[in-house]
């Protein structure tokens, strides 16, 4: 496993969005420079982007995302703050899927489980995060509190907000990267700061609305379950959508278009999503948290899958891949297991909302 981290660095903000950004800024300080400074070279490798040209072009945003999202950008003036940085790069930070999509490779396998599927009767959710390695070196654990008690809790990348988690209002959100032939980069809201807004909303029918709404400029996929035995998932595309429901109470995607594959030109194999269903099938109506922490270890297909991992001879760090993190939530129990690199290789941490 990269760098040989077993569990990542957890920590908690509390207060108003301003409040909660400067403590994660402060907190998180070292590990933001560490990012900024790895996609500096990664965006140069992989697309020779300067970080200058990364800042010029997510300050465009800047005006659209206040006016839409103003908490969530009242949260990243905190974290510039409290980091000592500046706004526009943590902006920057924020845009890092609208940046590499071009390129692109293989990002994240999720899932949804509906009581009926379920030995114990919750509601689960959760993925496989697919990425690069050195990520994992400024991946946070990130435990939310706001003014009025609510609470979320999820990954990011250091600077980032969170982007895939758990809310105390019952819901869970994961997502997957997807590519389209109508993407582009331009304005739009950038996929990691939707998602924390997406987070903090109440049912999986109002997230599903909201991000249906959302002006966007690349493709994304979000999945979305919630404690009211409801999940969806939706196939964001520029200027069109689809909505996506549980079969059988199961439900699972990875990186491809179903909806409209003709405009699919992601070079993914049709697989992980399809392959994770059928194993879950396998034991619908028995299905267990050990059982999905299996699942989530398949290694058919490799090196496409659910549990990947670097291939030998594939070259300089910034074209690596590997699952980063394996994550599960039960949306009953309000608690989260995360396991830190491939999920065959690590031990499954617990952490409570």
């Amino acid at each position: 496993m990269s760098g040989a981290i077993k569990e990542f660095r957890f920590i908690d903000v509390t207060g108003c969005a301003k409040a909660r950004g400067e403590q994660y800024g402060e907190q998180a300080k070292e590990e933001i420079r560490s990012a900024i400074e790895a996609y500096k070279e990664h965006f140069s490798a992989v697309r020779n982007l300067t970080w200058d040209y990364a800042v010029e072009t997510a300050r465009m945003n800047s005006e659209l995302i206040e006016g839409k999202l103003p908490e969530q950008f009242e949260e990243m003036k905190g974290i510039a703050a409290g980091s000592g940085i500046g706004l526009d790069d943590v902006l920057a930070l924020n845009n890092r899927y609208e940046f590499l999509h071009f390129p692109h490779k293989r990002e994240c396998t999720a899932f949804a489980l509906l009581r009926v599927s379920t030995a114990d009767s919750h509601i689960y959710a959760g993925q496989n995060w697919d990425q690069r390695p050195f990520a994992m070196k400024h991946t946070l654990i990130i435990r939310s509190v706001m003014p009025d008690g609510a609470r979320c809790m999820g990954l990011t990348e250091a600077g980032q907000l969170i982007r895939n988690g758990i809310s105390s209002t019952g819901v869970a959100l994961c997502a997957n990267s997807l590519r389209s032939s109508l993407d582009k980069l331009g304005p739009g809201i950038p996929v990691s700061i939707l998602r924390r807004f997406l987070l903090g909303l109440g049912s999986s029918s109002e997230m599903r609305d909201r991000a249906l709404a959302a002006a966007r400029s690349v493709s994304s996929n979000y999945m979305m379950a919630s404690v009211d035995d409801t999940a969806c998932n939706i196939e964001a595309v520029p200027g069109r959508e689809a909505v996506s429901y549980p079969k059988n109470g199961i439900l699972t995607h990875a990186n491809n278009l179903l909806n409209d594959p003709s405009i699919d030109i992601s070079k993914d194999k049709r697989f992980r999503g399809e392959r994770l269903y059928e194993l879950l099938n396998r034991k619908n109506g028995v299905i267990t948290r050990d059982y999905i922490m299996e699942c989530l270890k398949d290694h058919e297909g490799l090196p496409e899958a659910i549990c990947s991992h670097i291939s030998a001879g594939e070259g300089t760090e910034h074209k690596l891949w590997q699952t980063n993190a394996s994550i599960i939530y039960d949306l009953d129990e309000l608690k989260m297991w995360v396991c830190a690199g491939p999920p065959c290789e690590g031990e499954y941490k617990e952490y409570s909302l």
